[in-house]
């Protein structure tokens, strides 16, 4: 009678080895999947919002502000609930069939009201990239006295090209008390950025209005009026850090985890990948709605 004969420890050792190799093979093509997947549901959150703002202005004439109080009355003003403050992201939520969340919202007090306590400590997903891996709340010194749960948002309106603007004369299509209509829009909405994907982890709270819109470039206090680098915002970090009070500080303005560039929604509802290499010059031109500019070479897919 013949004994069944085992593995010796070298041929052991290779078929471990061998595994390995394919483990390591295997792993990164597994990744990138998964990846393509989130980058798929992001792309599809912000169309979602895109339709979103052409029903809101369908009903009410005008696309929904980035804050219905003025930006200078954020969450790090005096008594900031005094302030309506409601953002973009809150006035859209009837028309994302989301009206659970919008019975809880009153709108007739300040965003940051004790009673909208428990709408802004809702997570909602169309407002979040599946990639993010941030934290759900804000955890910033400005939020944690009026509530603990502030929940956090992924996507943010393009106010301006620069803080300058964004504060005086902003050039974009969202900004605090905007009334902006799609006739307004005379480059075209396909030409047009309505909304990047962000990774803010403090700032970008949806209900908060304060915070509701970001530029395309990253904010430099040394450079009056535009107050403003030259390089585009994507991706740059630290994005804006205030000096003289006015304000929150936000390390990212357009930014994302997707590996190599950004999610943007255009005017038109389609969703374009834009790379941090993109001409300063032309994200300038995609961010104003009646620039005029000829718009060539685009980084996008």
């Amino acid at each position: 009678m013949r004994r069944a004969r085992g593995f010796t420890l070298v041929e052991l050792l290779v078929v471990i080895g061998v595994i390995c190799v394919l483990m390591a093979l295997l792993l990164p093509a597994v990744q990138q999947v998964r990846e393509a997947a989130r980058r798929t549901q992001c792309r599809n959150n912000l169309k979602q919002i895109g339709l979103a703002f052409h029903n809101y202005e369908s009903v009410n004439r005008v696309l929904p502000p980035s804050s219905t109080s003025r930006i200078d009355l954020g969450v790090w003003s005096p008594e900031p609930t005094q302030y309506a403050l409601h953002s973009w992201a809150g006035m859209l939520l009837p028309f994302i069939e989301l009206q659970t969340i919008v019975l809880q919202v009153n709108y007739d007090v300040s965003a940051l009201d004790a009673l909208n306590k428990q709408a802004a400590s809702q997570i909602i997903p169309v407002y979040r990239c599946p990639s993010y891996t941030g934290p759900d709340y804000s955890n910033s010194a400005f939020y944690l006295p009026l509530s603990k749960k502030y929940a956090i948002r992924n996507y943010a309106v393009m106010g301006a090209t620069t803080i300058g603007k964004l504060y005086l004369h902003p050039d974009g299509v969202f900004y605090a008390m905007s009334s902006t209509r799609m006739g307004d829009i005379k480059d075209g909405t396909s030409n047009t950025i309505f909304v990047a994907e962000t990774r803010e982890p403090e700032a970008a709270v949806w209900i908060d209005g304060g915070t509701g819109s970001i530029t395309s470039h990253p904010y430099d206090q040394t450079s009056p009026p535009e107050y403003a680098l030259p390089q585009v915002g994507i991706n740059y970090t630290p994005y804006f850090v205030p000096t003289d009070g006015q304000g929150i500080d936000s390390k990212y303005g357009p930014s994302s985890m997707h590996p190599g560039g950004v999610l943007h929604l255009f005017g038109d509802g389609t969703v374009h990948f834009i790379a941090p290499n993109i001409q300063p010059t032309v994200y300038d031109a995609l961010v104003t709605p009646d620039g005029k500019e000829t718009i060539k070479g685009l980084l996008i897919d």
